[in-house]
């Protein structure tokens, strides 16, 4: 009988062993499992990270001036590339004036050609003695001749003006009732050169009456003409033979960066465009970041970081901001020549982007949690607290309990509220759905 009592209770403390391990293992698996983190107090901190290249907002154009329209250059070589730092005096390019012997030659046989005329024409004219009277009248005429030119340049300026004014002319003057001072100073123009004209007529007629040689004036006339093509021609020799000679060697008018190149080698180029672009001389280069995806606004004097490499980096501040052409906000950061050596260089800089990291640190504390912590959306925010007890047995239980929460900033992997949490323990990353009042458990670490 005794035995068979022994028996009995093996068997009910085996039944209440099993009893208390299915027990668990149903729990287990029923109950939802959830990570569990302490809301502590610290101040929040920001990073943001955007691209930047390096450019030049000042810039000058190196044009080749003094090239006629019939003329040109031959491109022979270009001596710099975009991004390099030149000093005043280094070559930016070679080059030479397209068909030079042949446009002298053509010149100097112009020249010698008049100047056989007109050896010529004063041969046949040496017994040709101007008198008083025949160089009083050729002063009258030339005068007279002036004259009427000046009258035909400011007509042309008074008709431009009145057209551009709106305002028909009556007779080739204005209106009486036009009030417009530069209308009426150009009316005055033409009325004061009129009346030179008259007076100059004037002198003439009473000269003319003296009469002149017929033979004077053709040797008067022609001499001019011959000695006029003669002062052409080697006025143009000149102007073609310092244009040569400019244009041999065309080096950089200070120190700077070249940004733009717009001829090669063999390019025939007349001067219509920069053939360089350089910085403006004393002129400091930018990183330009684009910032028109972010909505936090970065203001001038922000530090920043630039980072090429690991071993690449300056720290500097923003200088100036803006609004691009395509309407994109951008933010400048000067860079010293120093700088722009250090992250690799201008070549590079230009070409490839740069990484520019802001780093911002809350001015005050706040309760900070992971942002997987914190629920809702909008002003509907909360968070799941835990709260511990125990049951009848001595088993620890975990209750969910629902607060709402005012979020003041969301980075990256963390959130800010405004609420001071103190040392609550906050419910996340369940492997299930919970609510107000749900019981849970710790995942097994």
């Amino acid at each position: 009988m005794k035995k068979l009592a022994i028996k009995g209770l093996i068997g009910v403390a085996v039944f209440v062993a099993l009893c208390m391990f299915f027990s668990g293992t149903i729990k287990t698996i029923t109950t939802a499992k959830v990570r569990v983190v302490t809301a502590k107090s610290g101040k929040l901190e920001e990073e943001l990270e955007f691209k930047g290249k390096l450019v030049f907002p000042q810039k000058q154009e190196i044009t080749v001036t003094g090239i006629e329209d019939d003329q040109s250059l031959t491109i022979k070589r270009v001596r710099v590339s975009v991004g390099r730092r030149v000093e005043k005096g280094d070559t930016l390019f070679e080059a030479e004036v397209t068909g030079y012997e042949s446009a002298i030659k053509t010149l100097e046989e112009s020249y010698e050609t008049a100047q056989g005329e007109l050896m010529d024409l004063e041969r046949k004219s040496g017994n040709i003695r101007l008198t008083r009277t025949d160089e009083n009248w050729i002063a009258a005429y030339d005068a007279l001749s002036e004259a009427k030119d000046e009258v035909r340049r400011a007509q042309t300026q008074l008709e431009v003006a009145a057209r551009l004014g709106g305002v028909t002319l009556e007779d080739g003057a204005l209106p009486a009732d036009v009030q417009d001072e530069t209308l009426l100073a150009a009316q005055k123009a033409v009325t004061d050169a009129k009346t030179a004209e008259q007076e100059a007529q004037t002198r003439f007629d009473s000269v003319n009456r003296l009469g002149i040689g017929e033979d004077v004036v053709t040797y008067v006339t022609q001499s001019r003409e011959l000695r006029e093509k003669m002062e052409k021609a080697q006025e143009q020799i000149t102007s073609l033979a310092v244009l040569a000679e400019r244009t041999k060697v065309v080096t950089a008018p200070y120190d700077g960066y070249v940004v733009e190149i717009n001829v090669k080698a063999g390019d025939t180029y007349n001067g219509s465009i920069a053939a360089i672009v350089m910085s403006a001389e004393d002129s400091k280069g930018v990183m330009r970041a684009d910032v028109s995806d972010l909505e936090r606004t970065i203001e001038e004097d922000t530090q920043v970081t630039l980072e090429r490499t690991s071993d690449k980096t300056v720290s500097k501040k923003v200088t100036g901001s803006g609004v691009d052409e395509e309407g994109k906000r951008y933010v400048d950061i000067e860079l010293s020549d120093k700088d722009i050596t250090n992250l690799g260089g201008a070549s590079v800089l230009m070409n490839e982007e740069t990484k520019v990291t802001v780093s911002y640190r809350s001015g005050t504390s706040s309760t900070l949690l992971p942002v997987s912590a914190v629920r809702g959306s909008g002003d509907s925010r909360y968070i799941y607290t835990v709260e511990e007890s125990s049951n009848a047995l001595g088993e620890r239980t975990l209750t969910i309990r629902k607060q709402d929460v005012t979020v003041l900033a969301e980075v990256g992997s963390t959130v800010s509220v405004k609420e001071d949490l103190g040392r609550v323990r906050v419910a996340y990353m369940e492997d299930r759905a919970i609510s107000e009042g749900s019981t849970v458990m710790l995942y097994a670490e």
